[in-house]
């Protein structure tokens, strides 16, 4: 799309989406049809676009976009099938998810540079005044999509005009741009937004009570609990969870007694709110209602629920847990494992070293990722037996955990092995494991590893064993002075010197 096209299609939307309307005028006349979704025809008379001189003017200067990029942005949005534009808009400002993960590496060749600037830009807050009043403007459009896409850039735009214009909109007299403004605010956290939102907690429109009651949980201000915990007590079940969401967020223990009831709430994602919420808030009073809540017959639920058991790590709570093992689905038993391993409980071992043969991989990983947390040499030679297995994330988990287990002076034969698998973080994770152990046995393997191992390969080597406290180690870690990396010859200078000064 040119610039002069853009800068007409954002002309054209500043002119067709109203202003925020303001009480006590509602806004008149029949609702403005959605776009269809058919190809847009766009008839553009004669007009005279302004004089722009390109020397001034860059693509993505800066780091967040500009107006003329919003105004693109947003009619393009008006014109796609609703789904697309809602997978757009989770984009927006999510620099740090999958497509910032890969980057340019992950475009295809023909791709125009002019995409992955303007997507960077888009992934930053907008930085252009002038953009404010546009998207002010675009929180009354007919699409739920555009609205959202306007709230947000709002909501992550660091310019004051923002702030005010999102607490302007809280006093609209249409509900949806009161919704979209709460949800500006929530991503804001604009002080100067606080008590607004408060105000909007007893709002006639109850989505806007809804996202309030979001944005809220968002500022972390324990001064909202009471009233967030009088919204439990709403009939629409949205409000309900929203709140229950908030009240986590914020981890006030205050909460916790009225979240307890919640959890027999009659929808299921209500319950698994509240799980949620006195997982964040790790007060054990919870844990008796939490274990109650087991026989829950949504297996969302459950898994909040063990989940929550996990974060709040009281030792009483292990016996449940372990008998979750054994559930039917794979989901709840791996959840089971992680909590284990978030308690800490040596009455779990046995359970989990069971649960090191079970059917699915991700319960075997999550059990060795447990019996290395609860850090019982019990554990070891299963862990050993674990590095035989098949999948490779198993076999990691297994060395890791190897390494983490209290007084496990010799190290199982396997661990050994695992230093020629051909995955590397594998062997990283073995080379650790037999420095943490510190079994003169790995002595000589770990030598071997000085002479034509990759780089990386060799420091781990060299930390490992100067971990080790035999004398076998000594001319390793002279041969290692010769090494051509620094780094390497660095850490085995100062482990020679460690020696000598025991």
């Amino acid at each position: 799309m040119s610039l002069f096209l853009i800068l007409a299609l954002g002309s054209g939307l500043l002119q067709a989406a109203p202003s925020a309307p303001r009480p006590p005028h509602p806004p008149a006349g029949p609702a403005r049809a959605p776009v269809a979704l058919s190809p847009v025809r766009l008839h553009l008379g004669p007009m005279r676009m302004p004089r722009m001189h390109f020397n001034t003017f860059r693509r993505g200067s800066g780091s967040g976009s500009d107006s003329t990029q919003v105004a693109g942005l947003l009619m393009a949005l008006a014109a796609t099938p609703p789904a697309v534009c809602d997978l757009a808009v989770d984009m927006l400002g999510n620099g740090w998810g999958w497509s910032g993960s890969h980057g340019d590496v992950s475009a295809l060749r023909d791709q125009p540079v002019s995409v992955s600037v303007d997507r960077a830009a888009f992934q930053s807050g907008v930085i252009d005044r002038r953009a404010i009043p546009l998207l002010s403007s675009a929180l009354a459009r007919p699409e739920p999509c555009v609205r959202r896409a306007a709230a947000r850039l709002l909501g992550q735009s660091g310019l004051m005009e923002a702030a005010v214009a999102l607490r302007d909109g809280l006093t609209s007299g249409d509900g949806k741009v009161r919704e979209a403004a709460a949800l500006g605010l929530g991503m804001l956290e604009d002080p100067a937004g606080y008590q607004p939102l408060m105000h909007a907690l007893g709002d006639r429109d109850p989505e806007v009570v809804r996202m309030a009651a979001w944005a809220l949980g968002e500022y972390e201000d324990q001064r909202a609990v009471p009233a967030l915990v009088r919204l439990l007590d709403r009939s629409e079940a949205g409000i309900r969870r929203a709140a229950a969401g908030a009240l986590g967020e914020i981890e006030d223990p205050a909460a916790v007694k009225p979240l307890l009831p919640i959890l027999r709430d009659r929808e299921a994602a209500v319950r698994e709110a509240a799980a949620d919420a006195l997982g964040q808030i790790e007060d054990p009073i919870a844990s008796s209602s939490l274990v109650d809540a087991l026989d829950d017959k949504d297996g969302g639920v459950r898994i909040a629920v063990v989940n929550a058991l996990g974060q709040i790590e009281d030792p009483k709570t292990a016996r449940p847990l372990i008998e979750v093992l054994r559930d039917p689905s794979a989901d709840l038993r791996e959840a089971a494992a992680h909590a284990l391993g978030g308690i800490e409980s040596r009455e779990a071992v046995p359970g989990l070293i069971r649960a090191l043969q079970d059917q699915a991989p991700g319960v075997r990983s999550a059990a060795a990722s447990a019996l290395g947390q609860i850090e019982d040499p019990a554990a070891g030679e299963a862990l050993g037996r674990a590095l035989t297995d098949p999948v490779l994330t198993v076999r990691r988990a297994a060395a890791s955990a190897l390494g983490q287990l209290d007084d496990l002076h010799r190290a199982p034969p396997q661990l050994l092995t695992a230093l020629r698998d051909p995955d590397a973080e594998l062997r990283q994770n073995a080379i650790q494991a037999l420095g943490q152990i510190g079994d003169p046995a790995a002595i000589a393997p770990l030598g071997a590893l000085l002479k034509d191992a990759p780089v990386e390969v060799r420091r781990a080597a060299v930390e490992a064993l100067c971990s080790i406290e035999d004398p076998a180690v000594t001319p390793h870690l002279v041969l290692a002075m010769r090494d051509l990396d620094a780094e390497v010859r660095r850490m085995a200078a100062e482990g020679l010197g460690d020696r000598k000064d025991d």
